[in-house]
């Protein structure tokens, strides 16, 4: 049953939209606010830069800076590229937190928490260990030793940074002034605005979505198992829109925010599926 609202919330936000919204002059200053009850936001910390904020649980500084990070690369280049700058929020929160947030998605899992606001798993535990060992087959292998907990709970959190990127990047994708006729459609470009930015930023993180993505692939593809669960068959169908995402980029690994563009203003305002198929047929017409 959790497996099954996790795999619900993570692809909640990639529903087709009416038509394409007028991008918000007032999206990298406004108030992002976390839709989740005050009792919880008023125990949390906050680090906050010129494009992002974290707000996280006392006594996991390192973790909300870490995801500071890589937020605050994906906002700024994700608004290089659509030149539309919009604020992004994490919320970095402790177990009993995500519970009381009453999130839709099974702690681990990184869960939209409003507009513009993604929440994570602010340390591993016993329970994030399995969750992705299962899903993955084995956890990421990471440098060094983790100052909160065993080798393997500090690696089950990778995972979720890597999902986030999707999550966060598909209100960027709307905040842009961008929809698709098809879901899909949303999160191709969801995958392309967070791979063009980690490339951007140059900080490795390029190469841990590369990384996370291809282990799913493998995990579930031609040579793998099939998915026990709805989040391993959701995990299953990214995988293979990530890898549509990399050709969408092309060789020199842009957002082609021209030719989207002119593909949307053709289809009166929603980028179709089938105008997509057809400027990238061959990453595109599996999809």
């Amino acid at each position: 049953m959790a497996a099954t609202v996790a795999a619900l919330a993570l692809a909640a936000a990639a529903a087709p939209l009416r038509a394409a919204a007028a991008p918000s002059d007032s999206d990298a200053t406004s108030v992002v606010t976390p839709a989740i009850p005050e009792a919880v936001t008023a125990q949390l910390l906050l680090l906050s830069d010129d494009a992002c904020e974290v707000l996280y649980v006392p006594g996991t500084l390192d973790r909300a800076a870490h995801v500071e990070t890589w937020l605050r690369g994906l906002a700024f280049g994700a608004a290089k590229r659509t030149r539309h700058p919009a604020r992004l929020v994490g919320l970095v929160l402790g177990r009993d937190e995500w519970k009381q947030a009453k999130l839709p998605c099974v702690y681990g899992v990184p869960c939209r928490a409003g507009t513009r606001v993604v929440a994570l798993p602010a340390a591993g535990d016993p329970g994030t260990v399995t969750l992705w060992q299962g899903l993955l087959g084995a956890l990421p292998r990471l440098a060094g030793m983790p100052l909160l907990g065993t080798a393997e709970e500090a690696a089950s959190l990778a995972p979720a940074d890597a999902m986030a990127g999707l999550v966060a990047a598909r209100d960027l994708v709307a905040a842009a002034g961008f929809a698709g006729d098809q879901p899909w459609v949303t999160d191709v470009l969801a995958h392309a605005i967070s791979l063009d930015a980690a490339r951007q930023s140059r900080s490795g993180r390029a190469e841990d979505l590369d990384g996370f993505w291809e282990t799913v692939r493998r995990r579930y593809g031609s040579q793998g198992v099939e998915p026990a669960d709805v989040l391993a068959a959701e995990l299953n169908r990214q995988s293979k829109l990530y890898l549509a995402a990399q050709a969408l980029l092309g060789n020199d690994g842009r957002l082609p925010l021209r030719t989207l563009r002119k593909l949307q203003d053709k289809g009166g305002g929603m980028l179709r599926a089938a105008d997509l198929r057809a400027a990238w047929p061959n990453a595109l017409s599996g999809l």
